[in-house]
């Protein structure tokens, strides 16, 4: 068993264990708050994606509401970017004598800049784990989560026009992957009581089943149809703007009346 699918069943162990023996305590109290939050997620590959792919950045957008017994529900989107290549070598056929240089109409060497880009979407459902009896609006975060994650290869032709690499070609070079995905998260969760400094961050862990959605690969001239495993170990941190629901006073006023 890999260390990433003992971490995952670990989070899952640990989700499962806060949700059937949480404890209320009558002094306690936590906000309803809906939140914006901006996502970066430094990714890490690995399986099928790190054969191709280096570390790459991931930049979102999310909401999130956690309730007053401590659930969070999210939903969230992010683009992804790298520089980072690793294998580039089967595009033989469009390079001259200089590595990932391309010609051009006119037979004029060409650069070509190449990265990776992609995208994901994702829903979750978590817990907060209070860590103060005082504030429970801040704690542990567990997560899990499912939805959908893609990646290709990004042809960047600044000043050139490169026949091979038209619109319409480039769908049979770009390595376009796509697939249902599932996610695991743990970290620290945290809204301030002066409602300023709200954040959470830790580790996200993503599985996902992906296959070529092109099929053909013009530069191999074989059909690729088997189905990939594309995973990432990511640090993740996200700001978040929230919006409070609930007050305290206001709870206070509905349990007197």
């Amino acid at each position: 068993m890999s260390n990433k699918v003992k971490a995952s069943l670990l989070i899952l162990f640990i989700f499962i264990k806060s949700v059937v023996f949480a404890q209320k305590k009558g002094d306690d109290f936590s906000n309803k708050i809906f939140n914006f939050q901006f996502i970066y997620n430094g990714q890490f590959p690995s399986g099928d994606w790190e054969k191709m792919y280096g570390v790459s950045h991931g930049l979102g957008f999310g909401v999130n509401y956690k309730s007053q017994t401590n659930w969070l529900f999210s939903a969230e989107s992010s683009f992804m970017l790298s520089s980072n290549l690793k294998n580039t070598a089967d595009l033989v056929n469009l390079t001259n004598s200089n590595n990932y240089t391309f010609n051009d109409n006119n037979g004029t060497p060409a650069t070509v800049d190449l990265s990776m880009r992609g995208f994901t979407a994702f829903g979750r459902i978590g817990k907060i784990i209070p860590v103060s009896r005082f504030n429970k609006n801040h704690g542990i975060l567990l997560q899990i989560g499912a939805g959908y994650l893609m990646h290709y290869l990004n042809f960047n032709i600044p000043q050139n026009t490169v026949a091979q690499l038209n619109e319409e070609n480039q769908r049979g070079y770009d390595r376009l992957h796509g697939g249902l995905a599932t996610n695991q998260f743990i970290g620290y969760y945290f809204h301030s009581e002066s409602r300023l400094l709200n954040f959470y961050v830790g580790l996200d862990f993503a599985q996902a089943y992906t296959k070529n959605l092109r099929e053909y690969n013009y530069d191999t001239h074989q059909y690729d149809l088997n189905s990939k495993q594309d995973n990432y170990t990511a640090f993740r941190f996200a700001w978040m703007i929230p919006i409070y629901l609930s007050s305290k006073t206001e709870e206070f006023n509905f349990r007197a009346n």
